[in-house]
């Protein structure tokens, strides 16, 4: 009898280790042979960078414009973890979106101000999809509705963007100056990815190969990148990028003055608090710069911005002028963990070959003689006008295109070829031809 008892619970014991190999096996492959092959190909890529002349007689800024901080009820981020982490991507502002905290919304808030030179400019972003950004000392009252807020923002020379795009919007509304074109959550939320086989390859991979586990989300937005090309031809409406950062989705421990510990779940949610003991004397360690004993994070702040951001062209790194530029359109979007797209330009060459205009600008038919764009890595351009490719020219460094008077709005889609395929690495606004 005992012998029998024996051989069932191997038995038992073989089909649970086969089974928790099979599940295991495709992270562990990538570990070892997928993971090391993109960072090879990756590196062969960034090799053929070439910097282009410098056609558009503006800076280039990088930055975002929805995130979130401590303000926010599901984020705990402070600045010394959110700095280290911009500073490290190399951006230059944050347009901060943090959920207000009842009807009246004062403002500044949060982090506002300049931090070892990066831009940090409080916003707010209502449960319905709106961000606002007053640039000004105002209280904002939500009772008023969203109709009377965007105006009054927007005429107050503030910024107003529809976040979360794949939801509904009054998108007829006159006031509204940009809406998101990509959000690393809507991506997410789009059924395709699932949170545990996101946890267990973080489990396996996040170490070395976390970028390339966050890349795994990507899906391009085709229903999204529709509706903002069909809300174009009626008036312009600028499109960006968003991380959504909350550094939320972690396990994280802290001391208590108290001497108690605190275990923090996701969205920022408190899991326990209680005395240490032995789980706490084996996992926890001298608490780091933010006061953290433990972390376990899945998308901690410098791994969502790594993954996409803003370019702003501006002559000046200032608040205002970086909502200015990204108003006027004067913006593109590019997937920074594929490469970093400094240096790409869009423009309108004139008869004399001089920039008439740049992305973001409505230009006369006459004053166009081409569309350019050029790129620092070879690439597959596609030129998109109302939502359709009306020209591709693959693996190359510049891109002209003569529209011969034809108005619309030209957009250009830069595409690299990466792990066999073509894959979208930049997104620029339009340049809107006129007659």
């Amino acid at each position: 009898m005992i012998r029998k008892t024996i051989k069932i619970l191997l038995w038992f014991l073989a089909v649970i280790s086969l089974i928790l190999l099979v599940v295991v096996s495709p992270y562990i492959w990538k570990h070892w042979v997928t993971y090391p092959q993109l960072e090879k190909e990756r590196s062969e890529l960034w090799a053929k960078y070439k910097e282009p002349l410098n056609y558009i007689r503006l800076n280039a800024y990088k930055g975002e414009f929805h995130l979130h901080s401590y303000w926010s009820h599901d984020s705990r981020g402070k600045i010394n973890e959110i700095l280290p982490a911009v500073k490290k991507a190399g951006y230059d502002f944050l347009f901060f979106s943090d959920h207000p905290h009842g009807k009246l919304d004062t403002f500044p808030r949060s982090y506002q101000g300049v931090y070892d030179g990066v831009i940090f400019e409080p916003g707010t972003e209502s449960s319905n999809g709106l961000m606002v950004s007053p640039l000004d000392s105002v209280i904002l009252d939500w009772n008023k509705g969203d109709s009377v807020i965007i105006n009054e923002v927007v005429k107050n020379n503030g910024l107003v963007l529809y976040v979360h795009t794949e939801k509904k919007h009054n998108w007829d509304n006159p006031d509204y100056q940009a809406m998101e074109i990509y959000n690393i959550h809507t991506d997410f939320l789009d059924g395709n990815d699932g949170l545990l086989s996101l946890v267990i390859n973080a489990f396996f991979n996040k170490s070395k190969y976390h970028h390339w586990i966050f890349r795994e989300i990507y899906d391009e937005q085709t229903e999204i990148l529709s509706k903002w090309d069909s809300l174009n031809t009626k008036r312009k409406i600028v499109g960006m990028a968003a991380v959504d950062a909350h550094n939320n989705n972690n396990f994280r421990a802290k001391y208590l003055p108290n001497g108690k510990v605190e275990w923090v779940g996701p969205n920022a949610e408190t899991i326990d608090i209680s005395e240490p003991g032995l789980l706490e004397a084996i996992l926890l360690d001298k608490p780091d710069s933010t006061g953290w004993a433990f972390k376990w994070e899945l998308d901690p702040y410098f791994i969502s911005f790594n993954h996409v951001v803003n370019y702003v062209f501006s002559d000046t790194l200032t608040n205002y002028e970086i909502k200015n530029n990204l108003v006027a359109g004067h913006v593109f979007i590019s997937f920074q963990s594929l490469a970093k797209a400094d240096g790409f330009q869009y423009f309108v060459l004139d008869s004399l070959n001089n920039v008439s205009a740049i992305l973001g600008d409505s230009v006369s038919a006459g004053s166009v003689q081409k569309l350019k764009a050029v790129s620092p890595l070879p690439v597959k351009f596609q030129l998109i006008k109302g939502g359709e490719i009306i020209d591709e020219v693959d693996n190359v460094y510049e891109y002209e295109f003569n529209p011969q008077n034809n108005v619309g709005n030209y957009r250009i889609v830069a595409k690299l070829y990466f792990n066999d395929e073509w894959v979208s690495w930049i997104f620029t606004n339009p340049i809107y031809i006129y007659k």
